[in-house]
């Protein structure tokens, strides 16, 4: 089907409202909405029971057994979740608790899903423990929070909390329940540890009805650490949540006319210790559909989608740069024609999008892309992304290869990760779309870098009824974010537009100058460099007595090994760890790494000079990203403190 912007004014993402603050909405509502479009459902609990009631039989939560996903019907879901619910208040009976929050530690499964729903539908508070996160920062949260009940994915977790437990650390912890069926035989006399079954006995036995949250309760607490400093405890009601997911299924489903219900499938891959992942889990049972959940190996990432035939995939830049170079790697190594039809087929599509035609039935379609539509399932109707940005590359491919569109979302955990939404039929590039439909934005004036408000720039700043309600117990850095009139202050410049659509341009606080007086904003030259195939993850800084950046390299290793001068020295039988100190293939990885940053865009200012390479990963265990990937700037400064010293020895000129 051919389509093009359905909009009454095409050429508009967002309309701008009279007033001196040149506040935006967005086009798609004649005002912004504050909850579901139904009017009933104002909490996560009623989402669920909504769809229960609609379709008991339907199939919630299913896990692979054997290569085949199992699912829990929603009867049974608010069935499992009332047993838990009910185990959680005679535990907390049992400790004299009165604190509503409780953690759940480890990747999501279904026991996880119906817990969280369990605590969800008896007025408590989600606090997620991330599994990537280090176990000293996991310490903190639950330190931070009190928390006295915790759900543990397998033995190991809970053996690692076991283990932290000191007289000045983890007082609060009293029980932990192992969600899955593996054992410990470690002890502490002040912690009691239960099997699930065993857990689930005592709610059998203590069964009562669910005690039903308000629309300000606290849905959940999910701890963003940014990229410096400790975690921020994000606290989000089910009242914001429903909201930011309403801001979806109207963009989607009123405003498009797109149809979602009871035969689609979510595959579920992101954390539950991100709003990102809730927002769209909350959206699927919305639509009574199933959700299929990932196994845990992304080395199977593919076959388990193939397998599912999900409709709604979620998926961060990382991994939407990942298929593209599968995809493009499987074809350099077929036949000279199957190329040439391919490259082909991009450029013909590529140009259809230029022209804003959207369409996923020319022959192309059927010959060309047919397969990689198949790769993801083949019943795809929709991918969506968010968290970082996309190059328009990766972008306009992935708008056209895999038989759906892509939709963007841009935001921040405060403001339920989605302040912002490309629009289903877009085929623009530059820009993260309009207001969402719940979201008021506008641009406040930057006078510092000269970014001001009467020109279309500033910083972005949110207001309605998807952001959060504070930080948890720190009112200061709530006031400072969230300012007297309701505005979040992102930090993120911004700039409208022509059509209305907003483009992230930089940051407000991230920038340095160099030793000439020139600002580069070393976010912005990372999310440049980090998309070339070479490298899987990188970090730029400068130095203010210099007059050139210089960057930490973490190398996509088979691509790296297909460099000249590495397989030069591989042939002589020299080791990777010496190869990646050798000056030759240093100049050959900036020399491709620079070459690859100035097709995308970058000044000469903004190009790195030297490189140290390295095959650690950052990642939240060694502490160096947060919990969404961001590098924590501060501390890889200090972590690589030696490194950097040296690559601004080895270049002499200023």
């Amino acid at each position: 089907m051919g389509q093009k912007k359905m909009l009454a004014h095409p050429e508009q993402f967002s309309r701008l409202i009279d007033g001196p603050e040149r506040i935006r909405e967005s086009v798609q509502i004649s005002k912004p909405i504050t909850g579901c479009p139904d009017g009933i459902t104002k909490t996560v609990w009623d989402v669920l029971t909504r769809s229960a009631q609609l379709n008991p039989n339907g199939q919630l939560f299913g896990e692979s057994v054997n290569g085949r996903h199992v699912y829990t019907t929603y009867r049974e879901g608010v069935e499992q979740a009332t047993i838990i619910g009910s185990a959680i208040l005679a535990i907390m009976t049992k400790l004299h608790s009165t604190n509503k929050l409780i953690g759940i530690a480890g990747i999501h499964s279904r026991n996880y899903m119906h817990t969280m729903h369990g605590i969800s539908g008896f007025d408590l508070t989600t606090v997620p423990l991330y599994h990537q996160s280090k176990l000293e920062t996991l310490c903190d949260i639950i330190d931070n929070c009190k928390l006295e009940i915790i759900f543990c994915e397998n033995a190991k977790r809970a053996e690692g909390f076991l283990s932290s437990k000191t007289p000045e650390r983890l007082q609060s912890m009293k029980t932990l329940i192992i969600l899955d069926h593996s054992t410990t035989s470690q002890k502490h006399d002040e912690v009691e540890i239960l099997s699930f079954d065993e857990f689930k006995e005592i709610g059998k036995r203590n069964k009562r009805n669910p005690i039903k949250p308000k629309p300000e309760t606290i849905y959940v607490i999910c701890h963003t650490s940014g990229t410096t400093g400790r975690p921020k405890g994000v606290e989000m009601s089910h009242g914001s949540l429903l909201a930011a997911v309403s801001g979806i299924f109207t963009s989607w489903t009123i405003a498009y006319k797109w149809k979602f219900g009871q035969e689609d499938t979510y595959f579920s891959f992101l954390s539950l210790a991100h709003i990102y992942e809730h927002l769209m889990q909350t959206l699927a049972i919305y639509f009574g559909g199933k959700i299929g959940i990932y196994n845990g190996n992304a080395a199977t990432l593919i076959p388990q989608i193939q397998a599912l035939q999900p409709t709604i995939v979620s998926l961060v830049p990382r991994l939407l740069n990942k298929l593209y170079e599968a995809v493009h790697n499987g074809v350099a190594k077929k036949g000279f024609i199957a190329r040439k039809l391919f490259e082909y087929a991009k450029k013909t599509k590529a140009r259809q999008l230029q022209n804003g035609v959207l369409r996923y039935d020319t022959f192309f379609d059927k010959i060309v892309f047919k397969k990689l539509k198949l790769m993801l399932g083949g019943k795809i109707k929709v991918l969506t992304t968010g968290g970082a940005p996309v190059t328009k590359e990766v972008k306009t491919f992935t708008r056209y290869a895999y038989g759906c569109p892509l939709v963007e979302g841009y935001g921040q955990t405060e403001c339920s990760a989605a302040g912002t939404l490309t629009l289903p039929w877009d085929t623009t590039y530059g820009n993260v779309g309009g207001p969402a439909p719940w979201s008021q934005v506008k641009l406040v004036d930057v006078p510092e870098k000269n970014y001001l408000a009467m020109n279309d720039e500033g910083e972005v700043c949110f207001k309605g009824a998807a952001l959060m309600t504070g930080y948890f117990q720190d009112p200061e850095l709530t006031a400072k974010t969230i300012d007297s009139e309701g505005w979040l202050h992102t930090g993120d410049i911004g700039k409208w537009l022509p059509t209305g659509a907003l483009q992230i341009i930089d940051r407000k606080n991230e920038m340095f100058k160099l030793c000439q007086g020139d600002f580069v904003s070393p976010i912005q030259i990372e999310a440049i460099y980090a998309n070339s195939p070479l490298i899987t993850q990188i970090y730029v800084t400068g130095n203010t007595e210099r007059s050139f950046l210089v960057g930490i390299v973490v190398l996509d290793l088979p691509r790296f090994k297909q460099l000249p001068p590495v397989k030069t020295l591989e042939g002589k039988g020299k080791v990777i760890e010496v190869i990646i100190e050798k000056k030759e293939v240093k100049d050959a990885v900036i020399l491709e790494l620079n070459k690859y940053a100035k097709e995308n865009g970058l000044q000469t200012i903004e190009l790195i000079r030297n490189v140290h390479l390295t095959l650690q990963e950052f990642s939240e265990e060694n502490g160096l990203v947060t919990s969404t990937l961001k590098n924590r700037r501060k501390i890889l400064e200090d972590y690589f403190a030696p490194q950097i010293a040296k690559m601004y020895k080895e270049i002499e000129s200023l």
